[in-house]
């Protein structure tokens, strides 16, 4: 009898594949064809039980197709991989994959552009829109940059100030904006019910549930084996310092002075270095290795933003030593190449892809629980 029924879940689930269906399959989601719904994965998940969700409904939406209800669950972004669920699966559906391609599924719903949609479903575009996007960035430094003194390193002269740093706001302004616009569309496409809360119950909870899993990342603790949790936080912590450096700081940091071991900036860099190319590393031997659930599936996607990741740590790290020995042409070629490898991984890393998960997580939080707070405000109205 139960065999039967596992075959009918299984062949309603595969008769009744849709476009929504078909997409997480090519995202990667191939396991939702094994899944006959034993729940295994919500019981084994460390998180469920906390957080009071089902990992088997959201793979039910994907299996069944229903859209509006899939773009409305906020529970695949409390998954971090650790692999708990794929390693106890009875099928092998792999259900840790099974919410990365969700996942990205999710990311392709909110982004009104179109434009992850693409880079997820064609390597081969992701791969020309790196490869272009490096290109244009290095015609531009060719034709812009300004006089290349030899005599000793003029690295402010060679990229100037008021280009770097117009550039780069120009660029962080309007991939802050395409982010703005796809966070706006997950609140409206998770906000289960429209009522309206005060500003300081929507304040109180940015400060008391989304700010401190964003800077901690604490779900990833809840996994068994804390080592990915710590890399995990290396690599955010690494670009966050990054971020402070060469955005907020840019002024005390792009100048003709050396700069390594000479500004007291110069550690949070190394800091930034050592953070992001320990964790990028320890991701890329992972995923080569195949030895963890976490690490077993990879996206093209994720290799874009590890690798470009940890290519932009060598070559800022270079283009520090060269700067303070005092080797003027390697520097600005070494520099030129970092540039053109920032520039692909913030536009199509930022709003489109990987990046944006480290926004997306920690507000899904906050939206569930602004909408746990609308249901109280419910029952409290029918129970007077």
């Amino acid at each position: 009898m139960k065999t039967a029924q596992m075959a009918t879940t299984m062949l309603l689930a595969k008769e009744k594949e849709t476009d929504t269906t078909d997409l997480i399959l090519k995202l990667g989601g191939e396991g939702i064809r094994k899944c006959y719904q034993c729940g295994s994965c919500t019981a084994i998940c460390p998180i469920s039980e906390d957080y009071m969700t089902s990992f088997r409904r959201s793979i039910k939406y994907a299996q069944l197709g229903l859209d509006n209800k899939l773009a409305s669950d906020l529970t695949p972004w409390l998954c971090y991989a650790c692999g708990e669920c794929s390693n106890s699966c009875p099928r092998d559906a792999n259900p840790s994959e099974i919410m990365m391609s969700i996942r990205r599924y999710l990311t392709i719903k909110y982004d009104w552009t179109g434009i992850s949609r693409a880079l997820y479903l064609n390597s081969k575009i992701l791969l020309s829109a790196i490869l272009s996007l490096s290109i244009l960035t290095g015609i531009i430094i060719y034709f812009l940059h300004g006089p290349v003194v030899m005599d000793k390193v003029a690295l402010a002269l060679f990229a100037p100030i008021e280009i770097v740093e117009t550039g780069g706001r120009l660029i962080f302004a309007s991939l802050a904006a395409i982010l703005l616009v796809n966070i706006y569309r997950m609140y409206r496409m998770t906000t289960s019910l429209n009522i309206k809360l005060p500003l300081k119950t929507y304040v109180k909870e940015f400060l008391k549930t989304l700010t401190p899993n964003f800077l901690t990342q604490r779900l990833f603790g809840y996994c068994n084996d804390r080592k990915y949790w710590l890399i995990h936080l290396l690599i955010f912590y690494g670009y966050l310092a990054s971020l402070i450096l060469f955005e907020v700081l840019l002024t005390f940091t792009h100048t003709n002075d050396p700069f390594l071991f000479m500004s007291p900036l110069s550690f949070l860099g190394l800091f930034s270095v050592f953070a992001i190319t320990y964790g990028g590393l320890e991701a890329i031997r992972g995923r080569v290795k195949k030895s963890k659930p976490i690490w077993k599936y990879s996206h093209p996607t994720d290799w874009m933003f590890i690798i470009l990741l940890v290519l932009i740590c060598i070559t800022g790290i270079f283009t520090g030593i060269f700067r303070s020995v005092g080797w003027a042409l390697p520097t600005y070629v070494i520099f030129s190449i970092h540039l053109s490898i920032v520039v692909p991984f913030l536009v199509l890393g930022v709003p489109f892809t990987k990046w944006s998960h480290i926004a997306y997580r920690p507000l899904a939080l906050y939206f569930a629980k602004l909408n746990e707070i609308r249901r109280s405000k419910i029952e409290e109205v029918l129970r007077a």
